[in-house]
């Protein structure tokens, strides 16, 4: 099994040395690339743009994300892949000849396991659920296209969905950051994840504690798999030293990278979505009747506490007690707020009555 696994990564490698051989000065242009498909733009952008532009889609796409991430998270734990740019530097397949040299970008050096890449995987599900709701609530229901039309834009979406699919793998390929067939594993990861929440509308509308059943149900598995990790003898943080060991320049590792921050995060969210979804103030707000000026005005304040989001957590140290703590509920409280709190405060703002879905027991 492992004279397989190193074929792969050896292929990997050639790829990943032919690529940068070949367009050697794309770096920045990959990069550019990178950070617009960074899936914490899915928690400080997407998420927020488009919760206050239709709830459905926006909370469809965070679940998404939220299953993304979790399993993403058990998956790197438990299949332990490497990455190639500390790859490189530790297998015994180039010796005694030395290893192809790969150059390093500040996107390279992400500090968890490499397999399977949670970019692409993150990318495949926010996309496909931005393009088919939009297929779906626009594309085929307009009526200044004719059906010839309507096939044609229709295809082109998805095409266009291929061609940027293909240019988050080379990126995160190209910076040696994953190798090629973990970024294709991650991709069709997120589509499976994303048609099956698709295809689950139950999840819009759990009970209170049937959502604390499922952020602890995450929790628990995260911390189990942890646990049973180490208990087995493993060292769970095993990527971060590598990545410290191999990274050329300390400034290319980011703490936001590291799995105990994304784990934080996504249960964070998933807490606050579920509450938030599970409030009078959602059940209330009455989106159906919004008019567009307060649909603007809700977009835009939904972005603005997004970033009052990102500022506070700019502004919390790592070395501080009880970090991790500090995230998750920063993330549990601005997730209810986007859910719940703007929406309900339009509508009082606005004069709009509480919507038919709340009825006082």
């Amino acid at each position: 099994m492992a004279a397989i696994v190193d074929t792969y990564h050896q292929w990997g490698v050639e790829i990943i040395y032919f690529f940068q051989k070949l367009w050697p000065r794309s770096g920045l242009f990959f990069m550019q690339v990178s950070d617009a498909g960074d899936p914490s733009l899915a928690f400080t952008f997407y998420f927020p743009l488009m919760v206050a532009l239709h709830a459905g889609v926006g909370i469809k796409l965070m679940w998404s994300i939220v299953f993304c991430e979790w399993s993403n998270m058990v998956l790197k734990w438990v299949l332990a892949g490497d990455r190639p740019y500390w790859w490189v530097f530790e297998t015994r397949v180039y010796a005694p000849h030395a290893p192809p040299f790969l150059y390093q970008f500040p996107r390279t050096c992400e500090t968890g396991p490499g397999m399977p890449s949670g970019h692409t995987k993150l990318n495949a599900a926010i996309f496909y659920i931005l393009i088919s709701s939009f297929v779906e609530m626009v594309v085929r229901r307009t009526s200044y296209l004719s059906q010839k039309q309507k096939r044609w834009a229709e295809r082109g979406l998805w095409a266009a969905y291929g061609v940027w699919m293909t240019l988050v793998m080379l990126s995160r390929t190209y910076m040696a950051a994953h190798f090629p067939h973990q970024c294709v594993v991650g991709a069709a990861l997120g589509l499976v994840i994303a048609m099956k929440v698709s295809r689950t509308p139950r999840l819009q509308v759990l009970t209170r504690p049937q959502y604390l059943v499922l952020t602890a149900a995450i929790v628990v598995s995260v911390l189990g798999t942890f646990f049973a990790y180490s208990f087995l003898g493993g060292n769970a943080m095993w990527s971060l030293e590598k990545a410290v060991k191999w990274c050329m320049r300390r400034e290319y590792i980011h703490v936001d990278t590291t799995p105990f921050y994304s784990f934080a995060r996504y249960s964070g969210v998933s807490l606050g979505l579920g509450q938030g979804l599970a409030s009078p103030m959602f059940k209330k707000a009455n989106r159906n009747r919004f008019t567009w000026k307060m649909v603007v005005s809700l977009v835009v304040l939904s972005l603005g506490v997004s970033q009052v989001g990102v500022f506070i957590h700019q502004s919390l140290s790592p070395s501080m007690t009880l970090w991790y703590l500090a995230e998750f509920l920063l993330h549990a409280g601005v997730i209810f707020v986007l859910v719940a709190v703007l929406p309900h405060f339009v509508r009082i703002a606005s004069g709009v009555p509480a919507g038919d879905k709340y009825k006082r027991k």
